[in-house]
Formats: C-alpha cells, sequence, structure tokens
C-alpha cells in the first residue's frame, strides 16, 4: 500500500521493499512491531530516501514526510489509514558510501485491521 502511495510523488525515481539504484529512491520497511484492537492495526514503518546528491536527499526527505502526512484520514487501494504519527524525523545517515546518500525516518501508521499489508 505505501509503495503505491509514496510512488505517486512527482519526480520519485521508485519506491520499493528492497534498494534500486533509481534516484531518488524510497525504501519502505514494516518493523515487526505494533498490535491491534480487532478494528484498527498500528504498524511501525522505516521511509528511507535514497539519492545519488545529498541536498537532492535531504529536499526530497521534506517532499515524502508531508506526504506521509496527507496520508491520515485518507484511503489507498481500499485501505483505509486512520492516523500517521511521526516516531523520528528525517535525518541523514550515512550510509558509507560517498556517492551515495541516505536520509531515514520512522512512522507508526493506523489502518484496518482486515487490510493488505503496508
Amino acid at each position: 500500500m505505501l509503495v503505491a502511495y509514496l510512488s505517486t510523488l512527482t519526480g520519485i525515481g521508485a519506491a520499493g521493499t528492497k534498494l534500486e539504484l533509481i534516484f531518488p529512491f524510497v525504501l519502505i520497511t514494516v518493523i515487526p512491531s505494533g498490535g491491534d484492537n480487532y478494528v484498527w492495526s498500528n504498524q511501525v514503518v522505516d521511509i528511507e530516501v535514497f539519492h545519488s546528491d545529498y541536498a537532492a536527499a535531504a529536499d526530497f526527505s521534506r517532499v515524502v514526510h508531508d506526504h506521509m502526512m496527507r496520508l491520515r484520514n485518507t484511503y489507498v487501494g481500499g485501505v483505509p489509514v486512520s492516523q500517521v504519527r511521526t516516531i523520528n524525523g528525517f535525518g541523514d545517515l550515512d550510509y558509507e558510501d560517498e556517492t551515495l546518500h541516505r536520509f531515514i525516518a520512522e512512522y507508526e501508521i493506523e489502518s484496518a485491521v482486515n487490510a493488505q499489508p503496508l
């Protein structure tokens, strides 16, 4: 669901659950976490922005954050999303590669318990 949602960003190279060297690339990882109350499910996701240019990665991470906040109270592919909370905002994390820059953030997403995986 998040791959489809974030793939609509203007200027994105690609989004997915496995790293591709198409910039800017958004990597989505669902962290084993959360719980449910039989109606709503809470899941934690890491969102990473990769780019060959540091400033472009920083700029695009702000676009991704804005898009994540707009996900609140929406439906994506028929999946209701009631809440998105920022756990850790975007910050640069050294990827130990001077040609690849990474910014990472962590969000908690509340969606219908019977919805497809994030």
